[in-house]
């Protein structure tokens, strides 16, 4: 068993103040992409380009974050947490200006990578900046906060503001605040961050893996770029399935350069841990849930219900709210009662919430939907801050970057995973009825709503996704009660 980080030096009050830079740096991330989202209309009419521009922009901010997650968690571990933050903050805000003075789509293709890459050394670093800074007593308190109520925040709040400062404003308001909000938040780092956190977490200097990062850089690349053409093409496709066996031997390649490497990349010997390792899957499988409802509620309640966007956006806000509301109470009850059972009783509400939205029909009130989606709030709330809390303290102090890096890279391939799953299911059931497996075309789809072989299609394959979401839930729920198990052993 790793043992825990041990108790932080730095004085309570600044403890909390650093919490407020994390949490800041979280609401920028998370808000970020909600307001993208509203505004990309505009975007591709004044950059005179089309949907392929939308698809591009998302794909390379995945895989640029997903890619230089580890190696910012590693360069953490060897220069301090808050030399990393500094650095994130920078590049993040110089990113988003000159995003927002974009006049091609290559420019915005490209410095929105660049603001990838600030968002890794920011988030990345975020759980190991609150892992180093709060003793257990108070860490989860401080995590339920930072990761919890504050990123669900963000989500909520992205749209509403890239919808305000678009319409008042202009699309290119968005990065503009993005890039002042980091400007803020490097001056509070600069400022209140504690010394201790601009320090190495080893003892002494140790060389950079540049195979590890460039190897492990192309596989989880090509892993995501798979799992990306999956759901645009068909996961029949050539080019998909060569591209994800070339994937994964590079990360077979990067795993066995790491065992044999004096100073890894990854130091797979976190992994001894149970703790941390099957606290990881249960993180990969409550994500893989998540992201199949976000990708699939939207659909459902504008082709089976009918409703507008508008009112769609509201409908789906209880799952947010709920996990706003219960991240920091879960915190807490993750300082005192064991975190894998609270995570195996979130993952079990999850799945509950789950069946209960894959019998909804298409007479189902908004009361319905609702309620539904607020209940999968509430276990993703009873589930997420523990499952933090729980994965963080198991990792050592001179490791703490490596665990970081760790979390966010399982939840961006859980979300890669879900949407994949989400859409080759209902692609399946569409392809039998219509010949067209395309998601993202349904809903501009002649005869896509009301009573057509198109949307029963839908909705077959839309119940069978979350059936089988809901039962990933549980087998989650088993894997966390099972590290409960091994722990005690």
């Amino acid at each position: 068993m790793i043992e825990p980080p041990e108790k932080s030096s730095a004085p309570r009050r600044s403890r909390w103040w650093s919490l407020a830079v994390a949490s800041l740096a979280t609401l920028i991330v998370t808000a970020d992409s909600g307001q993208l989202s509203i505004a990309m209309p505009l975007i591709i009419k004044d950059l005179h380009a089309d949907l392929s521009l939308a698809s591009w922009i998302a794909l390379v901010y995945a895989l640029v974050t997903a890619s230089l997650y580890l190696p910012c968690g590693r360069l953490s571990d060897v220069l301090g947490v808050g030399k990393l933050f500094l650095a994130g903050f920078v590049l993040y805000s110089l990113s988003a200006f000159a995003a927002g003075m974009a006049a091609a789509p290559a420019q915005m293709i490209f410095f929105r990578a660049t603001q990838a890459a600030g968002s890794a050394l920011i988030m990345a670093n975020n759980f190991a900046l609150i892992t180093a800074l709060f003793p257990r007593e108070e860490r989860g308190r401080a995590m339920g906060i930072a990761g919890g109520t504050v990123s669900a925040l963000g989500y909520t709040l992205g749209p509403v503001l890239g919808g305000l400062l678009t319409h008042s404003l202009g699309w290119r308001a968005n990065f503009y605040l993005s890039g002042s909000l980091a400007i803020i938040g490097f001056i509070a780092a600069r400022r209140l961050l504690p010394t201790e956190s601009f320090k190495p977490t080893q003892e002494k200097k140790t060389p950079f893996d540049i195979t590890g990062a460039i190897t492990f850089a192309a596989g989880i690349s090509l892993l995501l770029f798979s799992l990306a053409l999956a759901q645009k093409e068909s996961w029949r496709e050539p080019a998909v399935s060569l591209t994800a066996l070339i994937a994964v031997a590079a990360l077979s390649v990067f795993i066995r350069l790491e065992k044999r490497a004096t100073f890894p990349l990854l130091d797979l010997k976190i992994f001894r841990s149970a703790a941390f390792t099957l606290g990881n899957i249960a993180r990969w499988f409550s994500f893989i849930t998540m992201s199949v409802s976000n990708l699939l509620m939207p659909f459902f309640l504008q082709l089976a219900l009918g409703l507008d966007p508008l009112r769609a956006g509201l409908l789906v806000a209880p799952t947010p709210f709920a996990m706003a509301l219960l991240a920091p109470v879960t915190g807490w009850l993750s300082e005192r009662f064991s975190p894998e059972r609270l995570c195996a009783i979130g993952l079990a509400v999850n799945g509950a919430a789950l069946v209960l939205l894959a019998l909804l029909q298409t007479d189902a009130t908004a009361f319905e939907v609702a309620a539904g989606l607020a209940l999968l709030g509430i276990g993703m709330g009873i589930f997420q801050t523990p499952n933090n809390n729980l994965l963080m303290s198991s990792v050592p102090r001179h490791r703490l970057g490596i665990g970081s890096s760790v979390l966010s890279i399982v939840r961006s391939l859980g979300y890669s995973v879900g949407a994949t799953l989400a859409a080759a299911i209902v692609g399946y059931f569409l392809v039998m009825a219509t010949g067209d497996a395309s998601l993202q075309t349904l809903g501009s789809a002649p005869g896509a709503v009301g009573d057509t072989p198109a949307l029963a299609a839908f909705l077959r394959g839309y119940r069978w996704a979350y059936l089988i979401a809901a039962a990933t839930a549980f087998i989650g729920a088993a894997v966390s009660l099972w590290a409960t198990a091994d722990t005690k052993n």
